[in-house]
């Protein structure tokens, strides 16, 4: 992508906790102090917060790397799991080996193992993150362990680091003796103005080898701003300011080119504010001009198409080029149903479906056996199929074809699909080959797959799947292709890419915190699938998270409590929000 444009030897901006990258603020440096001071003290417990994206992962990596070999610790970074899950992940992490399955067996061993160790005279160290997901049960059983001791001091000693919840759980009425043993409290705060330049700079200078200044001070006010010093939030809009800038063929990422990058994260859809002036009418008015002229040219299309049916090869035009500008992204806002009661600020707003469904594309019978796939997948140009297989779903998206100018071939499949997305107000999201989920999903996607004699993969659009058969696009065959999935398997190489409409208009996830028209919408479509009713105002509260828990167990997906991209995707689609193309059809919906 673009590292070899800027000399970069890897990304600078991964959203990993990766220790060559360290950068540690004022209250990262405050809270590491506090932190190692306490734990060597061997009091009580010692809790740290912060907001989503603060950084708090990383500061446990950097303290558990700077423990001594004198000391023992076990990191758990998955705590919703149940008591005995629990305990066997903490044996586990400490090297334990049992085949105990009860929580007094479990703890009998675990207290024999710190005793040996304070024999030993080694410290033991629990570190709990993301210990919000903690239940009330199992931070009381975490109270427990704290039990452990011999008359001279304890011999575990526990740090539980989390979202500013977990503090709210602390302070609960039934965790009062838990709340009572907080030694240290610490709180890790968003980076300051000068901080988030620093911060960019320093990872800019890790990932080049060098000294260079490719963000000046103007981009890293607009960064600041926009992710108000949030170092994950940081790190996604300079990744897409550095790919703005080399998409552009510029050497620096100026206060423009960060604006322009931060338009593409933060759109969100919503119509201009009164006063701002007359462009934004002359704007308005020329978005308008362009829907009604593609609105008479789709209602001529359909009488001119009344008496033929459409091909995939006719939907697609596979050497044309437009310069029909993608439509703006509306706002939203959900009709109003029976068990309803619309939020006030109202959610962003969501249109009735359009008369005419989406096209299918159903394609006549073909050979499906493995031979003719496998000549399929070979004739096919890795850069050409990729663009052929995006203006294939797009077609279906009823969006005309990509300009091949707008997407350079050495992107990563990630970035590539995600900017021709954007281009039409639609979201990427990849799935792993789980074909279950992609069904339930129940979207057209593209599928990344190896030709014979090629290093790098060909693409093909998955257009429709009844009962047992799969439509594919190639963007080179007047007709589709139809196989069936074991026949594609061999060929598959990584996920699969869907493109999808995020009607929320928030693109991260939605949960405490988050912008207050998502948290409403998302109270509307729960409730529009029979949720609720909900309290009034843009709080993500208890009852709301409880409603989105059933929701993803209902629809057997990562039950977390947390709206992420795949949630977002099913919710819609069970609200039946916004009209958009069926991978799978009603009438195939029950094979």
């Amino acid at each position: 992508m673009y590292n070899s444009y800027f000399g970069f030897r890897e990304k600078p901006f991964k959203l990993v906790p990766n220790p060559d990258y360290l950068f540690l603020s004022k209250s990262h440096e405050v809270s590491l102090a506090h932190l190692t001071y306490a734990t060597d003290q061997g009091d009580g417990f010692v809790v740290i917060t912060g907001e989503v994206g603060t950084g708090k992962t990383t500061l446990c990596r950097i303290f558990l790397e700077r423990l001594d070999n004198e000391t023992e610790s076990a990191y758990i970074f998955n705590p919703n799991l149940d008591s005995v899950e629990l305990l066997t992940s903490i044996c586990n992490e400490f090297g334990i080996q049992t085949k105990l399955s009860t929580v007094k067996g479990l703890l009998d061993v675990l207290n024999s193992y710190l005793i040996t160790k304070n024999k030993e005279g080694r410290k033991v160290i629990l570190l709990i993150d993301e210990a919000q997901n903690l239940t009330i049960e199992n931070l009381e059983m975490v109270r427990m362990l704290s039990n452990l001791e011999t008359t001279r001091s304890k011999l575990l000693q526990i740090v539980l680091v989390g979202q500013p919840e977990l503090r709210d759980k602390l302070d609960s009425y039934e965790l009062r003796q838990l709340s009572q043993r907080i030694s240290l409290s610490c709180h890790l705060t968003p980076l300051s103005a000068k901080e988030t330049e620093g911060y960019i700079g320093h990872r800019i200078n890790i990932a080049a080898q060098r000294s260079l200044e490719l963000f000046t001070a103007g981009a890293c006010r607009k960064i600041y701003q926009y992710t108000t010093g949030i170092p994950r939030l940081i790190n996604i809009a300079c990744d897409r300011a550095l790919l703005s800038a080399y998409s552009l063929n510029r050497k620096k990422v100026t206060a423009a080119i960060a604006a322009t990058a931060i338009r593409e994260l933060s759109n969100r859809g919503r119509a201009p504010r009164a006063g701002f002036g007359w462009k934004y009418i002359a704007w308005g008015a020329l978005a308008c001009l362009v829907s009604l002229t593609l609105g008479i040219w789709v209602m001529k299309s359909d009488v001119l198409t009344k008496k033929k049916t459409p091909t995939a090869a006719s939907l697609v035009p596979r050497h044309e080029k437009t310069d029909v500008a993608p439509p703006a992204e509306q706002t939203y806002k959900i009709p109003d149903s029976p068990n309803m009661e619309t939020p006030d600020p109202a959610p962003a707003d969501i249109p009735e479906a359009p008369a005419q469904p989406l096209p299918q594309a159903m394609p006549e019978r073909l050979q499906s056996d493995g031979s003719s796939l496998q000549k399929a997948v070979d004739r096919l140009d890795p850069d050409r199929s990729r663009l052929d297989a995006v203006a294939s779903l797009l077609a279906l998206w009823r969006q005309p074809r990509p300009n091949a100018e707008q997407l350079p071939g050495q992107m990563d499949d990630t970035d590539y699909f995600d900017i021709a997305a954007r281009q039409y107000g639609l979201r990427v999201q990849e799935i792993e080959s789980d074909w279950d989920l992609i069904k339930r999903i129940n979207l057209p996607c593209i599928l990344s797959l190896q030709a014979k004699d090629r290093t790098r993969p060909v693409y093909m659009t998955l257009m429709h799947w009844k009962n047992d058969r799969l439509v594919l696009a190639d963007g080179i065959s007047q007709k589709p292709i139809e196989t069936d999935l074991e026949a594609i398997r061999p060929h598959l190489q990584g996920g699969v890419f869907l493109f999808w409409k995020n009607i929320t208009g928030f693109d991260f996830i939605i949960a405490n915190g988050a912008d207050s028209n998502a948290i409403l919408t998302v109270k509307s479509l729960l409730q529009r699938i029979g949720y609720g009713p909900f309290a009034d105002g843009a709080e993500y509260d208890a009852k709301t998270r409880k409603a989105v828990l059933e929701f993803q167990s209902r629809s057997q997906i990562d039950e977390d409590g947390l709206v992420g991209p795949v949630t977002k995707i099913m919710l819609i689609n069970a609200a039946k929000a916004y009209e958009v193309p069926r991978l799978v059809s009603e009438e195939g919906t029950g094979a």
